[in-house]
């Protein structure tokens, strides 16, 4: 079964039409449970079939901030829940028009060895390309948020979206995210109770 812990989930659905006629793969930071995952995929299959859904999160139970004022702590985050997650993910898209893929890895860890492109293989081609959308729903510090935002900036044309999620004051301060957005050229799309869209002009 697949779950989620958050909300405003259509969101990702709108963030995923938005963004349809640009080029790229699509990305979830922080998987957890999978529904954010699914939304995804299930908003590919209506606007953009065949795209590629890349998930990545370490689990493993490694310390995580969940809200900045907190610091890292551990969470349930485990192995045991990333074989249950993989096993209902993989069920769920076996027969869809989508190419899933789940890196048990952080977000450093995909930026460190992805800083060129990430490989889609397709006969005896491979495809490197930019990003199209992303939710960025990992830690939760304006430091690391804004290190994700600068990444993925440079890898992403005009009419690429980005979802954040936990944009609320008991999590972290949300305007210095706001203001990263606007340097880059970005404007905030939609604002929402737990999740902000923003897309680049």
């Amino acid at each position: 079964m697949i779950l989620g812990d958050s909300g405003e989930y259509e969101f990702l659905t709108e963030a995923v039409e938005l963004s349809k006629d640009v080029d790229g793969l699509l990305v979830e930071i922080g998987l957890r449970l999978g529904m954010g995952t699914k939304t995804i995929i299930d908003a590919c299959l209506q606007h953009r079939p065949g795209s590629t859904v890349i998930s990545i999160d370490p689990f493993g139970s490694i310390l995580y901030t969940c809200r900045e004022a907190d610091g890292p702590i551990r969470l349930d985050y485990t192995n045991d829940m990333y074989k249950q997650v993989m096993l209902s993910m993989s069920e769920y898209v076996i027969d869809k028009n989508v190419n899933w893929v789940m890196l048990k890895m952080t977000d450093n860890e995909f930026f460190n060895r992805f800083a060129y492109s990430f490989p889609i293989y397709e006969l005896e081609h491979i495809i490197y390309t930019k990003y199209a959308m992303c939710h960025l729903d990992g830690v939760h510090t304006v430091h690391a948020i804004s290190d994700e935002v600068e990444w993925f900036n440079d890898r992403m044309d005009s009419g690429a979206t980005i979802v954040i999620d936990d944009c609320t004051p008991d999590f972290f301060d949300i305007e210095p995210i706001n203001r990263l957005f606007e340097s880059l050229n970005w404007e905030l799309y939609k604002q929402g109770v737990k999740k902000n869209i923003y897309r680049k002009l």
